[in-house]
């Protein structure tokens, strides 16, 4: 008989069965209930300012491309072309009059529109005498919308407005997001061994923050955090890294140039002040955006499989940034990023670790079972994670935190 540990005593809203982060079924429901379903983001407006400009990127297991028509509004369509369904974008990014595919060679403008088809007459036959309906096979949209200058798509045509989705979440991603001086200047990615719900666990655990990250014990002390609808949270956080060195407490990065550890306070992004210095907003299913004084970061999750993510971190700074505050901007963003002790290799080796963990049979339930029930409280809690997980479990249509089938038996 194969050892296993008895199920905790406890309601099974505080529980997580560990399958459902390998799964492969609740890996495939997850995407037609939830990331079909929800907005996703995909980029900052300021990746793509012009007319003309495009970037390519998958979500929800669908390859799309975002673009700016003639007019410079908002375009997404389905990376697919209307004849044999080859990719009609295969650059990341780029400037164009209009978007050809490689195959065949058919032609769309930047409004989806197909506007032209080599050899077309062709297409007149004995079963077709009109000849191809060209106006029937422009490229498909995806619904696109933007708030505070952050641009998300939906593939539902029933679901509400982004507004409405976001709800009481947008107010805090105006600034810096939404500031006309705000861009994105770096975007980094990396394949991280673990399924992708791990990462907006993480950023809605404030337990470990504290622990894992041992740097932030005295340089940001907790706020108050506030649980939303649909899932989304927001954490405010102190920032003084003045403390931290008086302390000794900061990394010895940090404790060597204390000169350049100072000045990350110097230089404060739109709408940053020294009284709300920095906070974390976590969006529902998978979008952190954590903002600390001079920098700000987007970090978003592309499920590659049940047990694989791509994480898509964008870093943000100022326009009219001199090159001395570029360069201050940039250390400060490393320090998340770094191998050198930054948070983000912590949080990684821990969510690979846990994705190792929960193979384990003898052990099938994690707990979510810190402080009482509560929409506001300091960031050690459990809260956000539940209210995580009753969004998940309210779009799957499940009562329980568990691959749905095995309703009934967590």
């Amino acid at each position: 008989m194969i050892i296993a540990a008895n199920k905790p005593d406890l309601p099974d809203e505080y529980l997580v069965d560990n399958r459902v982060y390998f799964d492969r079924s609740t890996y495939e429901a997850e995407r037609e209930r939830i990331f079909l379903k929800s907005w996703n983001f995909v980029c900052h407006e300021s990746e793509i300012p012009n007319p003309g400009d495009f970037l390519t990127t998958t979500a929800a297991g669908q390859a799309i491309i975002i673009c700016r028509n003639g007019a410079g509004d908002l375009r997404a369509y389905y990376n697919a072309c209307r004849h044999r369904a080859a990719q009609v974008v295969c650059e990341e990014r780029g400037h164009t009059r209009n978007f050809t595919c490689l195959y065949h060679l058919w032609s769309y403008d930047l409004n989806g529109r197909l506007t032209g088809v080599p050899e077309a007459a062709a297409y007149r036959t004995s079963f077709n005498p009109g000849g191809l309906a060209m106006e029937r096979f422009g490229l498909v949209a995806v619904r696109i919308e933007a708030c505070h200058r952050l641009v998300f798509v939906c593939f539902d045509s029933e679901a509400p407005a982004l507004e409405d989705f976001l709800g009481g979440a947008a107010a805090s991603l105006k600034m810096p997001f939404g500031a006309p001086e705000s861009e994105v200047f770096l975007v980094r990615r990396s394949v991280v061994n673990a399924n992708w719900k791990m990462q907006p666990e993480n950023s809605r655990d404030g337990y470990h923050a504290p622990l894992l990250h041992r740097r932030l014990l005295d340089v940001s002390p907790p706020k108050p955090y506030r649980v939303l609808d649909h899932g989304h949270s927001v954490q405010e956080l102190g920032l003084d890294y003045a403390s931290g060195l008086a302390r000794g407490t900061v990394d010895k990065v940090l404790r060597d140039d204390p000169e350049m550890t100072l000045a990350f306070m110097r230089h404060p992004l739109p709408g940053m002040s020294l009284e709300r210095p920095a906070l974390v907003v976590v969006l529902f299913p998978d979008t952190l955006l954590l903002v600390r004084y001079s920098t700000a970061l987007i970090e978003r999750q592309i499920a590659l499989g049940p047990e694989q993510t791509l994480i898509e971190l964008r870093a943000c700074r100022r326009i009219d940034d001199s090159p001395e505050v570029r360069s201050i901007r940039e250390r400060h963003w490393q320090l998340y990023w770094s191998s050198d002790g930054g948070n983000l290799p912590e949080d990684i080796a821990a969510w690979e670790a846990q994705q190792r963990g929960v193979h384990a049979l003898g052990v099938q339930h994690s707990l979510i079972a810190r402080g009482e029930p509560a929409r506001e409280g300091l960031r050690g809690d459990d809260n956000r994670l539940r209210q995580f997980w009753q969004e998940w479990r309210r779009l799957m249509g499940t009562s329980q935190n568990a691959p749905l089938e095995h309703e009934g038996a967590l």
